[in-house]
Formats: C-alpha cells, structure tokens, sequence
C-alpha cells in the first residue's frame, strides 16, 4: 500500500506556493524586505534617468529572442553561425523598412486627401446639431466650439499683425544643425543602436549565457540554466504568437475596410497590426482611426456601423478562438498585472515602454521563480495562486466566507474522491487553523467559527457519500493503488468509532473522517472530543460495535492528556484496534506521540485506511 502524507501551509508562517513548488518562509518574516524594496526603486530610478541607454539594449534584446528560433533554423540547414546571424538581421531589417516605407506612402495619401472630406464632416456635424436642438448640452457645445474658434482666429490675426512689422532673422547654420539635423538623427540613431545590439546579441548568445549563468546562479548551474531557458521560452514564444496573431487580426481587417470603400485600407491594417502588440487598448485604439475615416467618408453613418461591425466580430473571433489557441502556454502574468506593468513602462520609457511592457514582467516574473530575493514579483505579477487550496480555504474561512468555502468543496468532489479532498485540503486547512489557535493568533472565537463551518460543509457533503457509494466497484481504478482514490468500498465489513483529540477542531476534523470512512462502505460514529470520557464513551455508543476505535488530532505532538484519553479507551472498549490519526502543517511536521499507547499512529487519510481496515483478529491484546 502506498501511504500518503499531507503537505500543508500556513499563512501565518508566510507560506506560499508557485509552479516552481513550495517555499516556507519563517514565522514573522516578511517576503518584501526593506533592502529589498530599497533596490527596487533604486533600479527604477536607474532606468529612469539612463532611458536612452537601457530602452535600445532591451529592445535590442527583445528583438534578439525573436529572432534566435530563425537563427537556429538557418544553423541547421547547414549554415555558419555568421552568415545565419547576418542574414536573419538583413531580413529583418528589409521587413521593418518595407513596413515603414509603406506607412509613410499611405500616410502622405491620406494627408493629401482630407481636404475632400470637409463637406461630410461639416454635415454630420450640422445634422447632430439640428437633432440636438432644444438641448441645453448641445447648446453649451455649440457656444464652446465657438468661442474657442474665435480664441484661435483672434490669435492668428494677432500673430499675423506682428508678423508684419517683426524683422526675421535668418537662422543661422548652428540653429539649423540644433533645430533640424539632431532631431531628425536621433531616431535613426536610437534605431542603430537596436540593430547592433541584435547582431552583436545573436552573434554573442552563447557568451552572453554563460556570463549571465556565473553572474546570477555562480555555481548552481543548474538553476540558472533553467532559468534562461524558460525566461527566453516563454517571451520569444509569447511575441512570435502575438505577431502571428496580429497578422491573422490584421489581413481581415484590412481586406473587410477595402470592400466598405474605406481610403488607405492597406495603412490602417498596417497599423492595427502595431497598436495589438498595445495590450487590452490596443484593439480600441487601431479601431478608433477607421472609425473616423469612415465618419469622414461617407455622407451618412451606415459606414461607420458595418465599420464597427468588421472591428466587433473580427475581435471576437480572435478573443475566443485564435488567441487561446496560439497562446496554449501561459505567459505567467495576471491580467491585472499586465495592465498595472503597462502603465508601469509606460511612465518609466514612454510609449515603447508600453510596446515592450508584457515582455519585460514575463521575465521579472520567471525570475522570481528561481531567485530567492526576487519572488515578489511572481507573488505580485503571477497568474498562478499564492496560496495553495488548503490555505485559500483557511483564509476564507477566516474572513467567514463559508459559503465560498462550500462551493470550493462541491467544485474539488466533482473530480476528487471525498477522501482525497479531505486529505489534501480540508483537514490541512483545519490544521492550520489549529497551529495558529495554540500560536495565539486566532481567538476562541474564530476556532469555534471555523470548526462550525467545517460542520455545516461535511453535512453538505453527505450527498457525495451516496454518489460514492452508488458509483462504487468491487474492481479498482485503472492506475490508481492507493485506498482514497481507487473507487473500491474497502470499508465494508468494519465498524469505527472516530473520536475528536482535544478541541472543537478536532471534533470537527473527526466528522470529516467518520464521513470518509462511511464513503469507503464501513459504519462509522463520530464523537467530540468531551465524549471519550470514560463516564460517557459506553452510553454515547450505545449498541455501535466498532472493530477500530480511531483518535483525530490537529496537533503535530499530542501531550499526555491524549495518551490518557487512548489509555481509557483501551479499558472501556476491551478488544478493539485503538488508533491515533495526526494531521500537522508543514511547518509543524506531525512528529506522533513518541511510545504511544495506541495499536498505530499514522499521518494522513491513506495510511489510517490501511490501518483501519486490517483484519479485526490482527488486535493488540
């Protein structure tokens, strides 16, 4: 038999979980330290004020990831490593000029167009005005539109009179270089700096990783190479799907502005491919420039619908359809996460920073997976859960959500058996509870409102003990040996009594397990813990026969009061197997009664089964 034990956490003890597994942190001590925190905003600082530095190298970087897979691709169809890197970066730099080149062409059309479109525009606008006559908002619109026309036709002939009798001086050649020639470099030189750092970046990539490897991990290679290699996984995967995704967003667009006649389809596809890298405001933004060409087109509004209309459905398609396909792994970044970072960058680098937001906390966020000192930002930025389900239970039962509490139990028993779920979840979460009680921490009152709850959701779940029953087979599940999950009433046959140790926990961890016994096809009495007493354990069980008498105890070492309890036991129920059941958090390991006066002391829902359901001969005298 395979017996099982129970990984618990605690909230107290800072315990959380993540894919990388579960880290324990000591009582008392918080995730986010002061030095911490005190880097943080010293690197934010940092990438603040050096921006032109540190936003080329990781959009150089960024860009690198991308293209690694097609260097790698080019490697082994038989090409050098240099003429694959060379190639890759011609290649790519053709593609961004053609698209650039192209934008700028529909652009300068459009420009040399919007004179025609005055007249459309101007009647739209009379049409709502006289739709909206009679209207007091319509009225203060049209009074402001107005006044600020006049504002600015004042200004233009105030300027205009001074242009007159100003005298001009030419400017001169330094104002010429300063005013005209840097600003226009500085894009093409920001633009430099990216391609370099691509080439040297893919040229380099196997001397970058082993200079990150000893600067991060020293000599836990190990880790660090791993680390690498999902920060690099994830984000090249993540653009190359969002690239993908956007061409197969923006061919339909532009394909459906063409047949409505809208001018320049071609650039406004074009730039609704850009604005989706723009996460949640992309798409409204891209769709925002259409819209306005098609007000301006058209006389009348039935071109701005079936414009919204194309923006609607292809949206939609890709929401629900093509985005969850590409995107089949996660990014490791919350929703919410993603917009915060997005605002985030943008504030820090300004709107390329908004471009480059998502990738950016992709790798914070494997990071801190893997590095100790950085886990707050996957705590803080992930998409999996802090806690696990024990300790999501513990807390909401501490914020008295028992009906979340219910619900949470009646979606586990929908694909766990009723002993599993409340070997890896509910006694956990009564553990935890219990260890925060004897710590102090939790009052008299939220224990007794916690033991309450677990009462209320075990008669919940005297349904699911029918449903076991009913669906229950003499052959065992295909793979499955363990005696909580193989779907065989092993139970049937024997009588146990299970009795609460010491508190209402207890009492309430009892019911669960009598509960489980009677889903495995044994009879079975729960009793609190005052009932063990000796005066009262004979009229309490009344004509109940038990072959096991089973002890329940939420304590990682139960005192002497318990071994007395189990020496009672054993004089009123002469004959019957007597056994202790321990469930502890992980902080707590279950550590037994050391010579216990019990037949067996176990940990954890598998091994008591197997204990419990021993022959009724195999007895200690």
């Amino acid at each position: 038999m395979v017996s099982t034990g129970i990984v618990m956490q605690s909230t107290s003890s800072g315990t959380f979980s993540q894919a990388g597994g579960t880290i324990p942190s000591s009582l008392g001590h918080s995730i986010v330290s002061l030095t911490t925190l005190a880097t943080v905003v010293v690197v934010c600082v940092i990438l603040y004020v050096a921006k032109d530095l540190f936003l080329p190298l990781a959009l150089g970087m960024l860009v690198a990831f991308v293209l690694t897979p097609v260097v790698t691709f080019l490697r082994r169809r038989g090409l050098r490593d240099t003429p694959a890197v060379i190639l890759t970066v011609l290649g790519a730099a053709s593609l961004v000029a053609a698209f650039v080149l192209v934008l700028a062409i529909q652009l300068s059309q459009i420009a040399s167009n919007l004179p025609q479109y005055q007249g459309n525009v101007l009647g739209k606008i009379d049409g709502m005005l006289q739709a909206g006559e009679g209207s007091q908002v319509i009225a203060h619109l049209q009074t402001m539109v107005e006044n600020i026309l006049a504002r600015l036709e004042g200004g233009a002939g105030a300027t205009n009179s001074i242009a007159q009798v100003e005298v001009v001086d030419r400017t001169g050649v330094k104002d010429w270089i300063t005013g005209v020639i840097i600003p226009a470099l500085s894009p093409v030189a920001i633009f430099g700096l990216i391609f370099v750092v691509v080439v040297f970046a893919l040229l380099e990539r196997a001397s970058l990783r082993e200079r990150l490897v000893q600067l991060i991990g020293g000599s836990n290679i190990v880790a660090t190479s791993r680390l690498l290699a999902e920060a690099g996984s994830r984000v090249s995967s993540y653009l190359i799907a969002q690239l993908v995704v956007n061409v197969i967003y923006a061919i339909p667009i532009g394909l459906g502005l063409w047949a409505l006649g809208i001018p320049n389809a071609l650039f406004f596809a074009l730039v609704t491919l850009v604005l989706r890298f723009v996460p949640y405001i992309g798409s409204v933004i891209s769709a925002a420039l259409p819209l306005l060409m098609a007000f301006a087109e058209s006389p009348d509004w039935s071109l701005v619908l079936w414009t919204a209309a194309l923006f609607g459905v292809v949206e939609l398609v890709t929401s629900n359809l093509i985005e969850p396909w590409f995107f089949g792994q996660r990014t490791g970044v919350s929703p919410l996460a993603v917009i915060v970072s997005a605002m985030f960058w943008t504030w820090l680098w300004g709107p390329m920073g908004l471009i480059i937001a998502t990738p950016l906390t992709v790798c914070l966020v494997v990071i801190g997976h893997h590095v100790p000192s950085l886990r707050l930002f996957p705590i803080l930025l992930g998409d999996g859960p802090v806690l696990n389900q024990s300790a999501q239970l513990y807390d909401r039962l501490l914020a008295g959500q028992s009906i979340a509490f219910t619900e949470a139990a009646t979606s586990s028993t929908d694909k766990l058996f009723l002993a599993e779920y409340y070997d890896q979840t509910a006694l956990p979460a009564l553990a935890l509870a219990q260890a925060d009680h004897q710590a102090g921490l939790l009052s008299d009152y939220q224990a007794e409102r916690i033991a309450r709850a677990a009462e209320t959701l075990t008669d919940e779940l005297d349904q699911v003990v029918e449903d076991e029953l009913s669906v229950a087979s003499d052959t065992p599940l295909e793979g499955s040996t363990a005696l909580t999950a193989n779907g065989v009433l092993d139970g049937v046959g024997h009588s146990v009594v299970v009795i609460g140790a010491q508190t209402k926990l207890d009492d309430a961890a009892a019911m669960m397990v009598a509960q489980v016994f009677r889903a495995e096809g044994s009879e079975a009495l729960a009793l609190a813990h005052r009932s063990a007493m000796p005066r009262s354990i004979g009229p309490t069980l009344g004509a109940f026969s038990p072959t096991t008498a089973v002890l329940v105890s939420l304590d990682p070492s139960p005192g002497p009061a318990v071994e007395f309890l189990i020496r009672q036991l054993r004089r009123r129920l002469p004959g019957v197997r007597i056994g202790l059941a321990i469930w502890a958090t992980a902080q707590d390991e279950a550590q037994g009664a050391g010579k216990s006066a019990a037949d067996f002391v176990v940990t954890g829902m598998e091994a008591l089964l197997v204990e419990s359901f021993v022959s009724p001969d195999a007895k200690v005298a």
